[in-house]
């Protein structure tokens, strides 16, 4: 079977429409496919036009540096009510990233939970161990990023490529412009905005 053959609206499926409108319609069925077709086309751009990153993109965006302490990015990360902050250099180019996985994993822990047991036993361990490490220590590198020109599906690869809720936008030379969070991308999917 061929792509376009996939496609293809079935004749039997156009014949039941067409039965199903009220009054007399003087069309081929060749020609309610290509209205079909031509509908379906519009809405699909209508409904995901603004379903790019230079219209889902946060220009107010907090990024980590390299240098910081994972006590300060904690306490920025906390602030933020972020579960994931960029990593940038002193040119604001994006590095990598810095997430709550990467406190778990530095101490060891799988999940939040087993994380509690273990500060419960030995939290001056984990304060040490925050006070001492660094950014640069712990980021994922390199970052999953988008640019500003990214498409709907570059959107949703990267989301599906990575577990972040959110991810940062850059320009050209990699600088960091703003971020496009998980939430908002998902809100756009409520149908009543487009209706």
């Amino acid at each position: 079977m061929t792509e376009s053959s996939k496609l293809r609206l079935p004749d039997e499926d156009v014949l039941a429409a067409m039965r199903a409108m009220s009054g007399y319609i003087d069309i081929t069925t060749e020609d309610f496919r290509e209205i079909y077709t031509l509908a379906h086309e519009h809405a699909v751009r209508r409904l995901f036009a603004q379903m790019d990153v230079a219209h889902l993109m946060r220009r107010d965006v907090s990024a980590l540096h390299p240098e910081q302490s994972l006590t300060e990015a904690a306490e920025q990360m906390a602030l933020m009510h972020a579960h994931t902050l960029p990593v940038v250099d002193k040119a604001g180019r994006v590095l990598g990233d810095v997430s709550e996985w990467n406190f778990l994993q530095g101490y060891g822990a799988d999940t939040f939970f087993s994380l509690v047991f273990r500060l419960m036993a030995h939290d001056q361990r984990f304060i040490d161990y925050c006070e001492r490490t660094t950014v640069a220590d712990v980021m994922t590198q390199p970052a999953t990023v988008l640019t500003e020109t990214g498409s709907f599906a570059d959107i949703a690869r990267a989301f599906h490529a990575v577990e972040e809720k959110r991810l940062p936008v850059v320009d050209a030379q990699n600088h960091l412009i703003g971020v496009v969070m998980r939430r908002d991308f998902l809100q756009r999917f409520h149908w009543d905005d487009w209706l």
